[in-house]
């Protein structure tokens, strides 16, 4: 694997501003930190901005009173994904609080599609609702909106997607990027839904506090300003509450990180709306209420349990296939046979793996359409290529780095030529950096100092070292020669680098002198003895 090597040259002006040690001065200035964020990490004070910040605060909240106050019907629209899901439960359990019982509906992505629709519109009405809060969704619902309108409901639009310069004609919208006065744009729909919820129950409650943290985590927001607040401190409550929704997703896991949120419960969450037809994702709402029964708590969370390891498994059945048809720079395989809802996953997978753009379709013979889900890295922008060649597409939309497409059997392979055409005049570039440090960075104080820049995530990720010509003194298999253990020791400093499921590089590395390796530090503590493990991603 590619990596974007990055040397630190003035770090020591840093290190003497803050006064801190030269590992960490090399991390900040690797990421280039303005003032603002530097103080932000310096500084534990917890950074929240309120919801009269945004544009149209007062006039959702008025609308909203007024609809409580005339017994109006109100319909929380949300998402299938960990975001919409814990933002619709996030405002249902406020309504509920507040004596309201409002109804609520999690899309399913094969019937529904994306965001609110005319159908669903239509059957509320039916249903006597006049006021529809969208949640995660709603900035490009033109046509729902529009007929909701005709039918006299009224629709607020909490969202935080990208828009078009058009907007759809909604009674109020809650959006950080429509709102001059609210400092920091980058947060989730389950954070917005949170600050909403929160105005009208007039305080800040705990457990709806750490749903919106798992959202943030779930949805890949940027860990800075008031998102690093909300995570830093919901996994405090999260680890001391220990509310039983959460430990069940939970499982055998010991704590709450941004680790086991990411990749346990998150995933878990998320796999109803990837897989509808095992679960409708609608129950995940009755299963987060505060006031679950705990028999359909301990059913849902077996469930959800048993439909991620499906997940998993089909995903990893079905990248083995697509990854047979890859080429030298990109991925482009399409299958009956694919579950929609994974093409994702796999391309995901792939481009991760090798650093390269990745597009993968579930193609649905009956239409003549293959649906598909791209991925890509710095140097090949989606957004741009999808642009330019709009005439390929039935639709599309996305940023740089990942999108979503639709093209039909006559462009399928025109398409795959003009991604080849593109690529010719490109150069791809590694997405994942390392920093280069030396062995007088490492101490176990040094380690220990870098919990100031928690919790690590999104635009704050866990920092990657590259530690060259590291003296090898012993190499070892362990379990039975899974993994492998090598012992380092510098002139200051003697630590253990551990390589997980690569105990058959034995052989190559037990006569080496030197090996320059690639991963993260972290502390051991063992019988009240602390030592240095260096967790090997890569040897290179």
């Amino acid at each position: 694997m590619e990596y974007k090597t990055i040397e630190s040259k003035n770090y020591q002006e840093i290190q003497n501003q803050y006064h801190i040690n030269s590992l960490l001065a090399k991390i900040i200035e690797s990421r280039h930190y303005d003032e603002k964020t530097m103080n932000s990490l310096m500084n534990p004070r917890l950074i929240y901005h309120d919801f009269s910040l945004f544009e149209e605060a007062d006039m959702t909240l008025e609308r909203i009173h007024e609809a409580i106050e005339n017994e109006e019907k109100i319909c929380i629209y949300g998402d299938y994904d960990c975001d919409g899901i814990l933002a619709t439960t996030i405002l249902v359990q406020a309504f509920k609080e507040l004596g309201v019982q409002v109804g609520y509906h999690i899309p399913n992505r094969f019937d529904d599609g994306y965001g609110l629709n005319i159908e669903r519109v239509e059957q509320m009405a039916k249903r006597g609702y006049s006021l529809i809060i969208t949640v995660d969704n709603g900035v490009k619902a033109f046509e729902a909106v529009e007929r909701a309108n005709e039918l006299g409901i009224d629709v607020i639009i909490t969202d935080h997607h990208q828009f078009d310069a058009d907007l759809p004609d909604a009674c109020t919208f809650i959006h950080t990027k429509l709102s001059p006065d609210y400092p920091f744009k980058e947060i989730s729909g389950g954070f917005v839904a949170y600050k909403l919820a929160s105005a009208l129950l007039q305080k800040q409650d705990k457990y709806l506090y750490c749903l919106a943290a798992i959202t943030t985590i779930s949805d890949m927001m940027p860990l800075l300003d008031e998102n690093r607040s909300l995570v830093k401190k919901a996994l405090t409550f999260m680890n001391e509450e220990k509310y039983l929704p959460l430990e069940l997703l939970l499982g055998d896991q010991k704590n709450y990180n941004t680790t086991t949120i990411g990749f346990t419960i998150a995933p878990k969450i998320n796999s109803f709306g990837r897989l509808p037809e095992m679960c409708p994702p609608n129950i995940l709402v009755k299963y987060f209420m505060k006031d679950a029964p705990r028999e359909l708590m301990m059913k849902v969370s077996q469930m959800a349990t048993s439909i991620n390891a499906k997940r998993q498994a089909m995903t990893n059945e079905q990248y083995s296939l697509a990854h047979q048809s890859a080429g030298n720079d990109f991925l482009y395989w399409a299958s009956e046979d694919v579950h929609e809802g994974l093409i994702g996953l796999i391309a995901g997978k792939y481009t991760r793996q090798y650093e390269r753009p990745s597009f993968v379709m579930h193609y649905d013979k009956k239409a003549g359409i293959y649906k598909g889900s791209a991925r890509s890295v710095d140097g090949f922008s989606l957004h741009e290529f999808f642009t330019t060649h709009s005439e390929q597409f039935v639709t599309y939309g996305g940023h740089a780095l990942a999108g979503g497409f639709a093209v039909d059997e006559a462009h399928y392979e025109s398409f795959y030529h003009c991604i080849e055409e593109k690529l010719k005049d490109v150069t791809l570039q590694a997405t994942t950096s390392v920093l280069l440090i030396d062995e007088y960075d490492i101490s176990v104080a040094n380690i220990e100092s870098l919990a100031l820049l928690e919790p690590f995530g999104m635009a704050n990720e866990e920092p990657i070292f590259l530690l060259k010509n590291a003296p090898i003194v012993q190499v070892y298999q362990l379990s039975q020669g899974k993994h492998l253990k090598l012992d380092i020791q510098f002139s200051n400093i003697k630590l253990s680098a551990l390589f997980f499921q690569h105990g058959d590089m034995y052989e190559q590395l037990k006569n080496q002198k030197t090996v320059d390796l690639v991963g993260t530090l972290q502390i051991n503590e063992f019988r009240n003895q602390r030592n240095i493990n260096f967790m090997i991603k890569d040897i290179i």
